[in-house]
């Protein structure tokens, strides 16, 4: 079993979820370009062989090879065939009349450089809904490349590629199993934290005590007994030294005086982030 179908036999039913996102996000890109005319139908998933080329996917292809970076990394491509490219182009540079359908073998000069505009976009798509689940993700277009058939599409795309493909019309998303694994990791990861956060919702409402701990000093009971107005209770401490910040009696962080008006306030330089503090709150 090749590592592609291996993916979709374990996952390929969470993975439907993320392939409509993507495949959603590359349309509304396309059609911020092309004054809102493009439309495809759903996507469907399927592994990358030349024995289950989407319906329509012939050839000639118009390849935008893509690379994803990051918490999630790998190469992607966004893939149509050359009158769809060519239709698509028509309508981002407003040609009056549709392309012809036999010219369909390359793009003229002008074409190239508004499918290449196009292709960006469609990678950017791609690299806006992988970084739901990595905000440190970047996509970036590689190169615009052109494929004759189905076999040389295959060989363009590394062989090894999970198609995301409309199934009546010829667009796909091509990516590397690997991308898709780790798209799937990080997003189940990121749909738990937004699961965690709901349940934290009322928490996070309720009010504890925030107190910036002077000095401190353990001394006899005898001692506390015979405090009275007046007396004066020294510390090892020096005044130049940064104080403690408490959250519900647990150190979370250090800060320096300042005096605010006529108040007084506690600079914070150094502080756990919202994962620490949480854990030193437990």
């Amino acid at each position: 079993m090749s590592e592609p179908e291996n993916f979709l036999t374990k996952s390929g039913k969470e993975f439907q979820a993320l392939a409509d996102g993507m495949f959603q996000a590359v349309v509304e890109a396309l059609n911020d370009l092309c004054g809102g005319k493009v439309s495809f139908g759903a996507p469907a998933v399927s592994t990358g062989s030349a024995d289950n080329m989407p319906r329509g996917f012939s050839g000639p292809f118009a390849v935008a090879a893509c690379e994803a970076t990051g918490a999630i990394a790998g190469p992607f491509a966004w893939v149509v065939d050359m009158p769809t490219a060519r239709a698509l182009v028509a309508l981002m540079l407003g040609a009056e009349t549709p392309p012809d359908a036999a010219k369909s073998t390359a793009l003229e000069p002008d074409e190239t450089d508004a499918f290449r505009e196009l292709a960006s976009n469609a990678c950017s798509a791609v690299g806006a809904v992988l970084r739901m689940a990595a905000p440190d993700v970047s996509a970036s277009l590689a190169s615009i490349k052109t494929a004759a058939g189905a076999k040389e599409l295959l060989d363009l795309l590394r062989g090894e590629s999970v198609f995301i493909a409309d199934a009546e019309r010829p667009m796909l998303l091509a990516c590397g199993a690997d991308l898709c694994a780790a798209a799937l990791r990080h997003g189940a990861g990121a749909a738990a934290g937004k699961a965690l956060s709901k349940s934290l919702e009322r928490i996070l409402k309720i009010p504890i005590p925030v107190i910036v701990v002077l000095a401190e000093k353990a001394v006899p009971f005898k001692d506390v007994l015979n405090l009275t107005e007046g007396s004066v209770i020294e510390f090892d401490k020096s005044s130049a030294e940064p104080l403690a910040l408490l959250v519900n009696d647990r150190k979370v962080g250090i800060g320096r005086v300042i005096k605010i008006g006529e108040r007084f306030g506690l600079r914070i330089e150094e502080i756990g982030g919202p994962e620490d503090i949480v854990y030193k709150l437990r």
